[in-house]
């Protein structure tokens, strides 16, 4: 069921029995349709209401997708907690849930829908930003102590860019996933001023792990909490 996001918004503003059915038929609906396959026609007839009576309570899908995204986001904290407590290697805890994330989107195309979806509307995007600064302010602040968590707010403005076009290029036999994941983590590395030995040193850890196998196992994991 969706028991961690009721209890997540039971804290802020708590969400109404008709809400509840709403986000509930919304997230089934993402997960087995895709972001943008679904309709708000197709979630109220889910929820068993009036298409005006959901479009009242949410303006808009994205407005429901930004629920899932904050899920989400729950599932890379996951990611990193998890690469941290085996590795005890905070750059190597950023890359992984990087290349996890990516992993995911290349083999999976309604994980990418969401995903894509996610980087691309402005409210989930800003969140999305938001969520990974302090992350990445968390890992690799003591590394860079003359920034500040807002430079890394800024900051990602940009990975957050190279993000996307990772998503937006889908691999082939000339440019395969350990291409792409090599490539925009070595970019988003060095915008943070990682040494050029030890981006390489990290991505070679990295390639170590399963982390194709490691994302579905994970996503799959994410989806049935949500069913």
């Amino acid at each position: 069921m969706i028991n961690s996001i009721i209890q997540r918004h039971s804290k802020l503003a708590p969400l109404s029995d008709t809400e509840i059915q709403i986000v509930r038929a919304a997230t089934q609906l993402f997960l087995e349709k895709g972001f943008s396959a679904t309709t708000q026609r197709m979630i109220a007839e889910k929820s068993g209401i009036g298409l005006g009576t959901l479009t009242y309570h949410f303006r808009t899908k994205e407005d429901l997708l930004k629920l899932l995204i904050e899920e989400l986001m729950d599932f890379h904290s996951d990611v990193i907690e998890e690469a941290a407590v085996s590795t005890s290697d905070k750059l190597l805890s950023y890359a992984m849930e990087i290349a996890v994330q990516i992993a995911l989107c290349e083999n999976d195309k309604k994980a990418w829908d969401l995903y894509y979806s996610a980087y691309s509307h402005p409210i989930t995007f800003s969140f999305i930003k938001d969520w990974a600064a302090k992350k990445t302010h968390n890992l690799l602040g003591e590394r860079l102590p003359h920034l500040h968590e807002s430079d890394f707010r800024n900051l990602e403005n940009i990975t957050s860019g190279i993000e996307l076009a990772a998503f937006i290029s889908p691999c082939d036999r000339y440019y395969t996933l350990s291409d792409k994941v090599t490539l925009t983590l070595d970019c988003m590395m060095k915008i943070y001023d990682i040494s050029a030995e030890e981006r390489k040193n990290v991505i070679e850890k990295l390639n170590e792990f399963d982390y194709a196998n490691v994302s579905m196992q994970l996503f799959k994991k994410f989806s049935n909490k949500l069913k």
